[in-house]
């Protein structure tokens, strides 16, 4: 099943904004690259999300002088970001050019998702991990080269490959989707306030602390965002507590340093979506090729979609 993520819509508002229903965390869960849906999974060893660097700074932290002439990229201001212009200029950014990236999403302890995005004009590879915090893993690694998209999926120690047609535009087009909404939902909860800048030309940073959120309850409120020169966010970082549970969102993203790495699973994708031995012939061979050109799974030896339904 192949199942496309809705990117959330921003208005032309500062940052603060009404909380979106739960529901809207449900529907970043969701795999964008051409694989299908995901079902939320857990991971038994217990709360082992990827550790980001903390939010710099105190949410009360006061303006510094750099901000005295400090001059902000469009849709920025000392107390406000504009979440349309922020979204133009970010997503510009991980759809074009070299570019490497992470977000995190904890919902409770052991309960997140946790997002990695690599591309460059030739190779792209997005990988989507979900835990619930109880039993299951589920796990979707997306690598397209060469015209062809690859895809492993796995969940718990069951794993599945798939190899179809797919353009690093495409995937690219969905993934920064992905990404942002992250950010998004940090940007549409947080609070923030500018407080530091400096550096030049590429290296511009303005830097903000959250002072508050649009939750009822929240305490411990704790947040940073970075953007650049060009408005785009390189970092956004949100902590708070409510109700006891200690919610987590993240996004970092940079100019990528070089080219994509294969995944190391892709031979074992290669071949499970080639023809098994016994049908290699002309015909099969040629019955074979139109099928991946086409977009259809490829099937394994035992006959079942490579990428097939669940077990």
């Amino acid at each position: 099943m192949r199942t496309a993520l809705t990117s959330p819509t921003e208005g032309s508002r500062p940052v603060r904004a009404s909380r979106r229903p739960r529901a809207a965390a449900a529907a970043l869960l969701v795999l964008l690259a051409g694989c299908g849906g995901v079902v939320p999974g857990g991971s038994p060893a217990g709360d082992s999300a990827p550790q980001l660097q903390s939010p710099a700074g105190p949410s009360n932290a006061t303006p510094n002088e750099s901000l005295a002439d400090a001059e902000f990229p469009a849709g920025f201001s000392r107390s406000g970001v504009d979440l349309t212009v922020a979204r133009e200029r970010s997503v510009a950014f991980l759809r074009t050019g070299p570019v490497s990236g992470t977000a995190l999403e904890r919902f409770r302890a052991g309960a997140y998702a946790d997002y990695r995005y690599e591309a460059d004009s030739n190779r792209t590879r997005f990988r989507l991990d979900v835990h619930n915090g109880y039993v299951d893993i589920t796990r979707n690694d997306v690598y397209v080269d060469g015209g062809v998209r690859y895809v492993r999926s796995a969940r718990n120690r069951r794993a599945s490959f798939d190899a179809e047609n797919g353009s690093v535009a495409e995937t690219r087009h969905r993934a920064a989707d992905s990404m942002w909404a992250v950010a998004s939902r940090i940007l549409t909860v947080g609070d923030f306030r500018a407080v530091d800048a400096g550096g030049e030309g590429d290296e511009r940073r303005i830097r903000y602390v959250a002072t508050g959120v649009a939750v009822p309850n929240a305490t411990d409120v704790r947040g940073s965002l970075t953007v650049d020169g060009d408005g785009v966010v390189r970092e956004a970082r949100l902590l708070y507590v409510r109700a006891g549970e200690r919610k987590r969102f993240e996004y970092a993203v940079s100019t990528g340093a070089g080219d994509v790495a294969p995944p190391p699973w892709l031979p074992a994708a290669r071949a499970d979506a080639s023809p098994p031995a016994s049908a290699e012939s002309p015909a099969a061979a040629g019955a074979t090729a139109p099928a991946l050109a086409a977009g259809s799974p490829a099937r394994r030896a035992d006959g079942a979609a490579a990428g097939g339904g669940r077990r």
